[in-house]
């Protein structure tokens, strides 16, 4: 049997797994995650979750293919709903908009005693400001590259931010001194250029002063982020 290769993304989220742990996989997909994490010993059973049974179906497959039927427990529910902190302590959520990803911790309070692999596909700073005002700690953001997009991934546990997120950092994620993150730089200059965009879009159309203030705020804070960050590399 050939070994599952995992795309950039998902090896990245597979690499921050803890060596034992109980690994819930929501939106599991082809439930390549929990597979691979089981061919290379890190984990000995996995729950994985969808909304739909045409996934877990897949999912089911490829567990086949492999020989860990017997270790995964396919859970056809909405979340979290189907899965309580007496069968995960590890949960991973991947590949969901960011409002989506809310919506399901809020449904299982429980999270807060895990650690939680999140990355969104899209309402990034809404879901940072959701983590935060709902007792949840960032404790680490890694940008992955895969083909000509980037992902990031939000590493969180329980716990309480001693210091309030700026509004580029809600829209970006905040960085650290000497963390490992390659893709950090090219990343925050992307942003850059798409809030440039929108700032000339919305100072040719009619919006109010408040509005382009806030966009205005936001840019100088990104580009203040991205020149700290060149700083640290040097």
């Amino acid at each position: 049997m050939n070994k599952l290769e995992l795309s950039r993304r998902l090896a990245a989220i597979a690499a921050q797994v803890p060596q034992g742990a109980r690994l819930a996989d929501v939106g599991t997909d082809h439930a390549y995650l929990p597979v691979c994490l089981l061919l290379e010993g890190t984990i000995s059973q996995a729950v994985a979750s969808d909304v739909n049974e045409g996934p877990l179906q897949r999912g089911r497959e490829t567990a086949r293919i492999y020989g860990v039927e017997e270790q995964i427990a396919f859970r056809c529910c909405d979340g979290l709903a189907g899965i309580g902190p007496d069968q995960a302590d590890t949960v991973a959520i991947c590949g969901m908009g960011g409002e989506l990803i809310a919506r399901i911790l809020g449904q299982a309070p429980w999270t807060k005693t895990a650690l939680l692999l999140l990355q969104p596909m899209s309402s990034q700073p809404e879901l940072r400001r959701w983590l935060l005002d709902h007792g949840y700690l960032i404790r680490q953001e890694r940008v992955v590259k895969e083909g000509e997009k980037y992902y990031v991934i939000l590493t969180v546990t329980g716990g309480v931010n001693a210091i309030p997120y700026t509004p580029a950092e809600l829209w970006v994620g905040r960085q650290n001194p000497g963390e490992d993150n390659p893709h950090r730089k090219a990343y925050l200059e992307d942003q850059i250029r798409r809030r440039e965009r929108a700032l000339t879009g919305m100072k040719q159309g009619s919006v109010n002063q408040e509005a382009l203030a806030r966009e205005e705020t936001l840019l100088a804070g990104l580009r203040a982020m991205e020149k700290e960050w060149s700083a640290w590399q040097r």
